[in-house]
């Protein structure tokens, strides 16, 4: 083989990787805007190719008056289970405008204070493979609404192994490797993003 030769396959193969770890990097980052998946069919999450989202309520600067909207989201196995983590939330009118997570017909942010107003960031596990949001609100002012993100969660994979292409948060949550690093709290207690300074440095 040829210096050329070897030189041009080892670029192709750089650049194959590069591809590779760029697309990687994309998967928890596409943005979802709630308001624009309203009434839609279940969206469905993937151990492969969508192993997790970041959903906003609205695209715009604030959501719009007399909203009545809900999305669902389920796994694409029976093992699998939802991480929803609100990171960030600013309901102003309290309680005229409400955010209600629901596993099944079981509402998981029960405390008034986690459906409304600009509580600390929280996270909620479904122990169903569903996992509704509806958000609805009055005819008052509005503000800017939520911004959570959403992850497969793979409580049947034993000790959850790197070599498998999961990550295990430290509070057990086992996430696809592809959400380590991506800018998003997918482990519902930011451990999926505490390495990344030294991965990518």
């Amino acid at each position: 083989m040829t210096a050329a030769n070897f030189l041009r396959i080892s670029t192709s193969f750089f650049l194959l990787i590069l591809i590779i770890e760029l697309n990687a990097a994309k998967v928890g980052n596409e943005k979802h805007y709630m308001d624009k998946m309203c009434g839609n069919d279940l969206f469905t999450l993937d151990g492969d190719k969508i192993p997790g989202i970041s959903l906003q309520l609205t695209s715009g600067s604030k959501y719009k008056p007399n909203v009545n909207c809900t999305v669902k989201f389920r796994t694409a196995q029976p093992s699998q289970r939802l991480i929803v983590t609100m990171e960030k939330m600013d309901i102003a009118d309290c309680p005229g405008d409400l955010l209600k997570i629901y596993d099944g017909k079981n509402l998981l942010n029960m405390d008034t204070k986690k459906q409304c107003g600009s509580p600390a960031s929280f996270t909620v596990t479904s122990s169903t493979t569903q996992v509704s949001i509806t958000f609805t609100s009055n005819a008052a002012s509005e503000s800017s609404g939520f911004q959570a993100s959403i992850a497969l969660h793979f409580p049947m994979i034993a000790s959850c192994p790197q070599d498998l292409g999961v990550f295990q948060c430290k509070n057990k949550n086992c996430v696809s490797k592809q959400l380590e690093c991506d800018g998003r709290n997918h482990c519902g207690d930011g451990t999926d993003e505490n390495q990344c300074g030294i991965l990518s440095g």
